[in-house]
């Protein structure tokens, strides 16, 4: 384990950029305005419509959800109010982009779906363009590490780049088993993972209504599975395997959480955000030398 500079600079944006929409889950509408900010400022979440503009950092420790989607929130605030949901397409785009340091104003508590990508997010960053800073990067290179939840599995071992190796396996006729590697280079977010649509099967859709979610969910911002074809206008997938490639682009997502770019090979089975989430908490724990329980569950608000 080891954290080392290669030399490579730290990143924000050269201005500021803006993005409307509304959110997935709670289908408030909102507006992100990413802004650029110093070295070793991290990025952090502004909610502007809360008394005070309250400040949520991308960090594993205050992930409080990972109910459909990774939750950020403060602890002490009255009502929860302080709260961000639904983070990971945001940060996956950082993460594609090698963004370490950005403000983004959130004037409600959940980022726009967009289209169920990364996509429109990494549009927008590019056209407000990526400027260096004077100070470099940190890297996180950890140890060999297994974590094993029942039927979720993730190796890791040392690298000289970031490449997750990333298995589905659904009971399902339109999906079943798939597989995909990304390695993360200049370009191949923007070329493997970026258009990759969140999903959920049509009878799953009431059921996730009742319990408050997919409140602005719909067929422009998700992929909508039945037995044998998806409800969506367009018939077609984005890519053959794009249920494996939007979980590979939710894993980067949470794993911007670490606070640092990894260089790790990971091969993750049966992923989903709580053990997203767990896993980083793992790493963390070898940077700090502490220890946590290996399938220690993140708490539910």
């Amino acid at each position: 384990m080891k954290i080392f500079s290669t030399g490579e600079p730290q990143r924000t944006i050269a201005q500021e950029a803006v993005y409307k929409g509304i959110g997935l889950h709670t289908g408030n509408k909102c507006q992100l305005v990413f802004k650029p900010a110093p070295a070793h400022h991290g990025v952090v979440f502004i909610r502007t419509d809360l008394p005070g503009r309250p400040l949520l950092p991308a960090h594993h420790s205050i992930v409080s959800s990972v109910i459909r989607g990774t939750t950020l929130s403060l602890d002490g605030e009255k009502n929860h109010e302080a709260r961000v949901h639904t983070v990971e397409h945001v940060l996956s785009a950082l993460y594609g982009l090698g963004i370490d340091n950005m403000e983004i104003e959130v004037n409600a508590n959940e980022p726009p779906v967009a289209d169920g990508s990364a996509v429109p997010f990494l549009d927008v960053l590019e056209k407000a363009g990526v400027k260096e800073l004077s100070e470099p990067r940190k890297f996180f290179q950890p140890d060999p590490l297994d974590y094993r939840a029942g039927e979720t599995a993730y190796e890791v071992q040392p690298a000289d780049d970031l490449t997750l190796e990333t298995v589905i396996s659904f009971k399902h006729p339109f999906i079943g088993d798939q597989k995909v590697l990304f390695t993360l280079r200049p370009g191949s977010f923007r070329s493997d993972i970026s258009r990759a649509r969140t999903f959920c099967f049509d009878y799953e859709v009431e059921a996730l209504k009742r319990q408050g979610l997919a409140r602005g969910g719909s067929l422009d911002n998700a992929v909508v599975v039945g037995m044998d074809r998806i409800h969506n206008k367009e018939k077609v997938l984005r890519y053959p395997d794009e249920f494996v490639r939007h979980k590979t682009l939710d894993l980067l997502g949470d794993l911007y959480l670490l606070g640092f770019p990894l260089k790790a090979h990971i091969k993750a089975f049966r992923v989903g955000h709580g053990h997203n989430v767990n896993l980083v908490k793992q790493l963390a724990a070898q940077m700090t030398g502490g220890s946590l329980p290996v399938a220690q569950p993140v708490s539910s608000y």
